[in-house]
């Protein structure tokens, strides 16, 4: 094999016609790669999400997939050649699995369910009996066969992206090519967040992924064919299908009652799962078509907080969707209704569609908003204050994720919404929980939040079997005559209730727990993915002081990451874009510390003193605290409150990287400490938020034991710049 020496331990291999090209370093395609790589990622764990919504479910599991690979394809440079050459095909393949999974009946795949709620998931008590058995054990290892194996195709094309990145990055130096890859994933980011912004398709963002790897396979022209392909077989239109930032939308009109000149129901799906109905309610048509379903059997639902207070002037709606909770209040002539949804599109849609056209009324005003960031910003005070039927709404409910931190039903969210009470308030929820552990739970948080007065509660047996939560003036017994009272029954176990908080906000978990489900595919998944890399790559690799420096802080990063999103979600609420705002700071903080040490170094203990005295206090000041500032201030001090630590963080891994003399494999062995931390992260469950501070002081503990010594030090800072010498055309 012909090679010419470049530097200590470098050979070029002129073979391969795509490696000849990177003799000298390329930052466009460098800043390609990174790009590709985390729009990839993005675009795979959203699009797996809706698609099977196991990974909805198990959010972190893909993420963990991608992260392990990425991390294989730039530590072993050179993927093997049957994985190169189908690539195409195993990227080509992920994609038309996903986007064809509802026809091969992966989207409501069963699993083995125990410890947490879940509609539509496995039941404990089908185990009853030998057949029970037998249906247990076959779900389990339908489970344990699909979802590992996903993940494991998800692995195999970021083995493939990361092993480009690693390629374009290894002529650099350390931390010019590291700012390079942190530009390019950057942008990564800001370009899936506008795609989620216009509510554009998959085939949109399929087509924007493929097109920024083509640089890469530009002499392969049926690898170009196939992506042509898939793009077009993923851009074909789906009938009543919408894309939002949050959802796959379908809407199915019902067929009219024979005289009415527009359907009086039509039918709301997110991530195929039951959302809503938007109905026709009005006198106009109930009273020609009284027996007309499904507006029958859910007209009663919609009347319950008028039944108990019968004339409020002022309402607050928390999960308003299409608008049937709003249209109910405009028909009981209330004149001012406060309307809080999340999601821009189902507001859109509730605008065009609703039968009754309720947002189209003066009487009512519209915030685009979460919920819960609503109840902390607004000043009004409310007669009554409405809880929509929130669990049909699958961004908060139980097929959404069971690490979701969803802060709506928290004893700190039901305490603010008492606060937004007029002095004869009253507040409703209804909950699609049956009775089960949820019930107990919302009634034992509700109580606590209301200085231990119970809630009365009412079951609703229709459609879907819920309760209806009342607390304040109009909580007194037996108010509903026709609807069963169950206060007393659910009063008897409220001691025992696990109450849902800030710190522990798992509503959907019976106990303080990490799920069966999740840990026995991360066992099974990890066990085999470990076994592939011993096998690709030498562990002497990783066993290095250097190695394990970087892991702990790829360890540590992680968790940073996912307490930064924990806590302004608090703050800001749950959207879509504080994600996307927290992940780009998180990389823009990356970009500055990796500039600072670039042109004014600053010492590794200084960063870990700045970052310690950081972490630690984060721990003790409170984000609430930010409430009361206006808005400019509040977003200062929260972003210095998360970034921070963000920042010490970077400087230290920046000034590790810079003496590393393998930048790709650095990189990768970091990533593999993401996964760890990923996997670290799912500790939240039991010990609460509070639980992912103390693992990253703990984390970034053992990256500074672990720090190669100032002898070590000098004689790699030495290496790197012969290396430097040797390559002049690299700087």
């Amino acid at each position: 094999m012909p090679s010419i020496e470049l530097a200590e331990g470098q050979h070029q291999n002129f073979d391969n016609p795509v490696e000849s090209e990177q003799a000298s370093p390329s930052v466009s395609l460098l800043f390609l790669a990174s790009f590709a790589t985390l729009f990839f990622e993005l675009a795979i764990i959203r699009y797996l999400s809706t698609e099977v919504r196991l990974f909805a479910y198990f959010k972190n599991l893909a993420l963990i997939a991608c992260f392990f690979g990425i991390g294989i394809g730039m530590v072993i440079e050179r993927p093997p050649k049957a994985l190169q050459r189908t690539f195409p095909l195993i990227l080509s393949f992920l994609f038309l699995l996903i986007r064809f999974a509802p026809v091969i009946g992966l989207t409501h795949l069963p699993f083995p369910t125990f410890d947490n709620a879940l509609m539509g998931g496995w039941s404990t008590s089908l185990t009853t009996g030998h057949w029970g058995i037998v249906f247990f054990i076959g779900i389990l290892l339908l489970y344990l066969a699909v979802v590992p194996g996903i993940m494991y195709l998800v692995m195999a094309v970021f083995t493939i992206l990361g092993s480009l990145v690693g390629k374009q990055l290894k002529p650099f130096p350390s931390l010019k090519g590291y700012g390079v890859n942190l530009a390019g994933s950057f942008a990564g980011i800001a370009v899936f967040t506008l795609v989620s912004f216009l509510a554009l398709p998959p085939g949109i963002w399929v087509l924007i992924g493929f097109a920024s790897i083509v640089p890469f396979f530009l002499r392969d022209r049926w690898i170009l064919a196939a992506f042509v392909l898939i793009t077009g077989i993923l851009a074909f239109p789906q009938q009543n299908t919408y894309w939002s930032p949050y959802y796959r939308i379908t809407l199915r009109p019902a067929t009219p009652p024979a005289g009415w000149p527009r359907p009086a129901a039509i039918y709301v799906n997110v991530n195929y799962d039951y959302h809503q109905v938007m109905l026709d309610l009005s006198r106009a048509f109930t009273s020609r078509f009284p027996d007309a379903e499904p507006n029958r059997y859910a007209s009663p639902i919609y009347e319950i907080p008028y039944r108990l207070v019968p004339s409020p002037q002022r309402v607050l709606i928390i999960g308003a969707g299409t608008g049937n909770d709003v249209a109910a209040a405009l028909r009981h002539g209330v004149p001012q209704v406060d309307a809080v949804e999340i999601d821009p599109l189902i507001l859109k849609l509730g605008r065009m569609y609703h039968p009754e056209r309720p947002y189209d009324s003066p009487r009512v005003h519209v915030y685009v908003d979460d919920g819960r960031s609503f109840l902390k910003k607004t000043k009004q005070k409310y007669d009554l204050i409405v809880f929509a039927y929130l669990d049909s709404h699958t961004l908060v409910s139980s097929m959404s994720s069971i690490r979701l931190d969803n802060y709506v039903y928290t004893r700190e969210s039901f305490s603010e919404a008492r606060s937004l009470l007029s002095e004869n308030g009253t507040l409703v929820l209804a909950f699609a929980s049956g009775r089960s552990f949820l019930s107990d739970r919302l009634f034992a948080t509700i109580a606590s939040a209301f200085d231990g007065k119970p809630p009365v509660a009412y079951y609703k047996a229709e459609d879907m079997p819920g309760v209806v939560f009342v607390e304040g003036k109009a909580a007194s017994p037996n108010l509903l005559g026709n609807i069963p009272d169950i206060s007393k029954e659910l009063q008897t176990q409220q001691s025992d209730a696990l109450i849902a908080t800030d710190s522990w906000p798992f509503l959907y978990l019976r106990s303080r727990t990490v799920p069966f489900a999740i840990w026995s595919v991360l066992v099974l998944f990890l066990y085999s993915a470990l076994a592939i890399l011993k096998k690709m790559v030498p562990v002497k690799r990783f066993a290095d002081r250097q190695g394990i420096h970087l892991f702990f802080l790829g360890a540590g990063f992680m968790l940073l990451e996912t307490r930064g999103v924990t806590e302004l979600s608090l703050l800001f609420g749950s959207t879509w874009i504080v994600n996307a705002v927290v992940i780009g700071s998180f990389l823009a903080m990356g970009i500055l510390a990796n500039s600072f040490v670039m042109f004014l170094p600053i010492s590794r203990r200084v960063a870990y003193i700045g970052l310690f005295v950081t972490l630690v206090a984060s721990m003790f000041i409170r984000y609430s605290l930010f409430e009361g500032l206006p808005s400019v201030p509040q977003v200062l001090a929260a972003a210095g409150l998360v970034g921070l630590p963000v920042f010490f963080s970077g400087l230290i891994f920046s000034r590790s990287f810079r003496d590393v003399a393998q930048p790709a494999q650095g990189l990768g062995i970091n990533l593999f400490g993401a996964v760890v931390g990923g996997i670290l992260e799912n500790l939240v469950m039991v010990g609460g938020t509070p639980i992912l501070g103390i693992l990253a002081i703990l984390l970034y503990g053992l990256s500074a034991v672990s720090m190669p010594s100032q002898s070590l030090q000098k004689s790699l800072e030495l290496n790197t710049n012969q290396k430097a010498i040797a390559l002049p055309g690299q700087i």
